[in-house]
């Protein structure tokens, strides 16, 4: 096997994919819908609602709290007789009970419907008109006192050094992210890259030039390159997003402003994300090679996916109690570990040589499942018709 053999393979998978329309599709589909959540963000922006109307209200008040006059600048007065039944009778829109004690009590509403989201304005109105009598009863500095919520600031150390927080997550995080993307846009095609020779019985023909194991570098390597393409474009449609919407929106919550870069953390999130990709596409590709037809490869995928995904339906174990038994099994089982230990990573709580001996095992594991791939494909030539059993490749694969 010549490294122009794998050129050769590499080249044609990429030139033939690219001028399929599902690639394209696939590729701006993500930046296509952040623009449109941009767009209707921006749109709701600035069509906001203007504030609701003052609603007239009467209120009854057992604590001795209540200003009438604040009461009067929020269109309230005292309540007068059997001002409960009025309002279920529909002459009062609002009816207000003061508990004695409204530290400990609620305070009873009587209003008007006036749908789910609106309904929400009759406690706002309480809670204005406790605020505004209280800061009427006591002076200004006592009232600012007690409605002061402290300010903090936190000095968080690791090792001795300043830790990065949120804005040292952000850049590892990412990582685990594009994990997701590339296997989400293009698993389905890793499964299909050794499948479809097949069907087509081609592969024989194919094989009479190139060895199993050039054919199969090469669709991996031509995986890789298209991988890069789509999340070029997603990565560059996210940038020009935001260099659009970023003048109009505030968009402080992405973040961006708070990076901190760690290379520890960042280098091994590339080493986790190169072996996680290495291990998910050879699994895929051997998937691909057993099966007799992408039908019967399609279930892998998704099993596949599932299984990577894992942690996100334990992602409260995963950031709260890392060393628990079910993020020990999901960080050192190879479908799952890629995505797990990425999280850690993301969070600070993975150990840098746990995480380097994983990624090593990721390597080698992902080499091993591509020599089984390797086998399955070429003896998958001769049946092609039938799904293999692991018996049929390991003698193959040693």
């Amino acid at each position: 096997m010549s490294a122009g053999q794998v050129r050769i393979v590499t080249r044609f998978e990429v030139s033939r994919t690219i001028r399929r329309p599902q690639f394209w599709v696939a590729a701006l589909l993500l930046p296509a819908v952040l623009a449109v959540m941009v767009a209707v963000l921006t749109w709701a922006g600035t069509n906001t609602p203007a504030a609701s109307e003052q609603i007239s209200f009467e209120y009854a008040d057992d604590s001795g709290l209540i200003s009438e006059t604040a009461a009067a600048q929020l269109g309230g007065r005292p309540a007068g007789q059997d001002a409960e039944q009025r309002t279920k009778d529909g002459q009062l829109v609002a009816y207000l009970h003061f508990p004695a004690d409204p530290t400990t009590d609620p305070v009873e509403i009587h209003a008007k419907d006036r749908g789910l989201v609106h309904n929400a304005d009759y406690t706002a109105l309480a809670r204005g008109l406790y605020t505004a009598s209280v800061d009427t009863t006591l002076d200004t500095s006592t009232a600012a006192l007690v409605r002061a919520i402290p300010a903090t600031t936190i000095h968080a150390y690791a090792d001795g050094e300043p830790a990065g927080g949120l804005g040292a997550m952000i850049l590892p995080g990412l990582l685990a992210v594009l994990l997701l993307l590339i296997v989400t846009l293009l698993g389905n095609q890793m499964l299909n890259s050794t499948v479809e020779e097949k069907e087509n019985r081609i592969s024989e023909m194919i094989l009479v030039s190139l060895p199993a194991r050039a054919l199969i570098q090469g669709k991996i390597l031509a995986l890789a390159v298209l991988g890069l393409v789509q999340i070029g474009i997603v990565v560059l449609g996210g940038v020009l997003i935001y260099a659009i919407a970023a003048p109009g929106m505030d968009l402080d919550f992405l973040g961006i402003g708070d990076i901190v870069v760690d290379p520890l953390r960042v280098a091994l999130g590339l080493a986790l994300l190169v072996g996680g990709l290495l291990t998910l596409t050879a699994l895929l590709v051997l998937a691909g090679a057993a099966m007799p037809s992408a039908k019967d490869a399609a279930p892998f995928y998704s099993t596949v996916v599932i299984v990577m995904i894992a942690p996100f339906y334990f992602i409260t174990a995963v950031l709260f109690t890392p060393a628990s038994p079910m993020v020990t099994i999901l960080t050192f089982f190879p479908v799952s570990s890629p995505m797990t230990a990425l999280l850690l990573n993301a969070t600070g709580a993975l150990d840098p040589w746990v995480g380097a001996g994983i990624a090593i095992g990721l390597f080698v594991v992902g080499a091993l499942i591509l020599r089984l791939a390797v086998a399955a494909f070429q003896r998958g030539v001769i049946q092609y018709d039938q799904r293999l059993r692991l018996k049929d490749v390991l003698p193959l694969g040693a």
